[in-house]
């Protein structure tokens, strides 16, 4: 079940905290707008101007961490996918911005500016805590495999 939750979390967020990692090998992470690809793999509008977007180009290495709203601070479910952002062209862009802007209204202005870019996490580690004490790391396969649906135990 908890691939299935796990995912349920990634197709319900709209924000997330992007990881990378800088010329020098520091870690940075910010607060970025995010929705699902519809197969679990988050998706990214990211602007040129941005030190995340200038880290990416360099090292393609990131996570991704999403967390649910429900629930006391350390008991919140949430789930860090861990891969590499691949920058999407051609038709892939497009869908990726029409699928963009279906969930954030503010989308809309930010696919008309050259200096933002789709791209997209390809999932090759997935670590889930699905509340307190519920903490396991899921195969990237199994977490895409499964049907997004929230568990209704309650830790």
């Amino acid at each position: 079940m908890s691939a299935a939750e796990a995912r349920a979390l990634v197709k319900a967020a709209r924000t997330a905290t992007l990881a990378t990692a800088g010329a020098e090998g520091a870690p940075l992470a910010t607060l970025v707008a995010v929705t699902d690809d519809g197969g679990g793999r988050p998706l990214l509008l990211l602007s040129g101007l941005a030190e995340h977007t200038k880290n990416l180009r360099a090292r393609a290495d990131a996570s991704v961490l999403i967390a649910g709203a429900d629930g006391p601070t350390m008991n919140r479910p949430r789930v860090t996918l861990s891969g590499r952002i691949v920058w999407l062209a051609g038709d892939e862009a497009a869908a990726a911005k029409a699928r963009f802007t279906q969930t954030h209204d503010e989308a809309k202005v930010w696919v008309t500016l050259a200096d933002f870019a789709p791209a997209r996490l390809e999932v090759t580690s997935v670590r889930f805590v699905g509340g307190f004490g519920r903490a396991q790391t899921l195969a990237a396969a199994d977490y895409l495999a499964a049907e997004p649906t929230l568990s209704s135990r309650r830790p």
